[in-house]
């Protein structure tokens, strides 16, 4: 039951339904749990990882001198080692089904961050709509006005498609230290959702280019990369 049910009030919330189409991947940018890291250590270990090697030689002579370990007991001590730092980024499962999602939350900061882009400053077609004498700059009227109800959209796999692995070796005030990157991607994923906009204050013609500034700087993780970048493929008001 909704407001407009409890109240009997007609509702001023328009509701758009979107269809985009990912064009390349889709990464993930949400941490793994330590299972799923040492999972991937225990894995790129045993397939003779050259650079994961020279981690493991290392830990080996320091941690096992006199026996030989097993794998499991191997990719712990390299996650505990701190001469190395291991990160895996990926997707979140949507409850109940276990398909990889990308989170509501994460498409309505997005939304904001496109819309700053096509109209920064406080100055946006359709302000004139809200009230009159408002203030405020299209990012934060998104965020007080503009939602994405679903929490998880569904990206139409249960298994990342590939991963991307980097391993970077820095300087540090504590002397050199390795840090290990993976994150996961998903191919060309076509995601569906829907935008409520209280008191459709926005015109098309602003929703354009939204739209069109969103479609060059992409969703998800690695965007600096040119990482999800999209096509809009349907933006149509219920």
């Amino acid at each position: 039951m909704s407001a407009t049910d409890v109240f009997g009030t007609k509702s001023d919330v328009a509701v758009y339904v979107v269809r985009l189409q990912v064009l390349d991947k889709l990464v993930g940018g949400v941490p793994s749990s330590p299972s799923v890291i040492k999972g991937w250590l225990k894995t790129r270990l045993e397939l003779g990882d050259r650079d994961l090697q020279e981690l493991a030689d290392a830990t080996l002579k320091e941690r096992f001198p006199d026996r030989q370990p097993s794998a499991d007991e191997l990719a712990q001590a390299v996650m505990e080692s701190g001469d190395a730092e291991v990160s895996v980024n990926g997707f979140k499962r949507i409850p109940g089904t276990g398909a990889l999602g990308y989170e509501g939350r994460c498409m309505k900061a997005a939304l904001k961050e496109w819309a700053n882009s096509a109209y920064p400053g406080t100055d946006f077609p359709g302000k004139s709509k809200i009230t009159k004498g408002f203030r405020k700059g299209l990012m934060s009227t998104l965020a007080e006005r503009v939602f994405v109800p679903e929490v998880y959209i569904d990206l139409g796999v249960t298994e990342p498609h590939g991963v991307e692995e980097r391993i970077k070796h820095v300087k540090t005030p504590q002397g050199p230290r390795s840090s290990i990157n993976r994150v996961e991607y998903v191919e060309q994923p076509l995601l569906e959702f829907t935008v409520r906009v209280h008191d459709d204050f926005l015109p098309m013609e602003a929703w354009g280019r939204i739209w069109e500034r969103g479609e060059d700087i992409g969703i998800g993780a690695d965007r600096g990369r040119s990482d999800g970048k999209f096509e809009l493929l349907a933006f149509d008001k219920q």
